[in-house]
């Protein structure tokens, strides 16, 4: 017994339409990567000394945003934003490690666009690198 191949044969595309087709497809990947690019973040995950993602994303003058929190580090962290106006506060919160926890719901209030840093506030843990860039837009 032996494998069965056919080629399909049919006329070759042409230069042009081998050039819509390469646009057309250049479009669809463009299109994909601005939609991608767009997302809001909903879970931050706390780790030894870092944040995943590195690059949080979250909608301009939206009130009531909720962040997913999950600490999978050995020891507490905290979320602080700097850079925000004054008159914006985002509450400072201990997240404490609980072996088997699920993550915890972390409400932030309405934001302007903008790019803030965020980082952990402890002793030595911004210093040991957990850091992260919030994108508001």
């Amino acid at each position: 017994m032996g494998i069965e191949t056919r080629t399909l044969a049919g006329p070759r595309p042409s230069r042009r339409g081998r050039a819509r087709r390469g646009l057309a497809v250049s479009l669809l990947l463009a299109l994909v990567a601005t939609a991608c690019s767009n997302s809001s973040t909903d879970l931050v995950v706390m780790a030894d000394f870092s944040f995943t993602p590195a690059v949080i994303q979250l909608p301009a003058d939206t009130g009531g945003v909720t962040l997913m929190i999950d600490n999978v580090a050995g020891q507490p962290h905290d979320f602080t934003v700097e850079g925000l106006p004054d008159d914006v506060l985002v509450h400072l919160l201990l997240f404490e490690y609980t072996e088997g926890a699920e993550a915890v719901p972390y409400v932030l209030p309405e934001l302007p666009a903008g790019v803030y840093d965020v980082y952990c506030s402890l002793p030595g843990h911004r210093e040991a690198g957990m850091t992260a860039t919030l994108v508001v837009s």
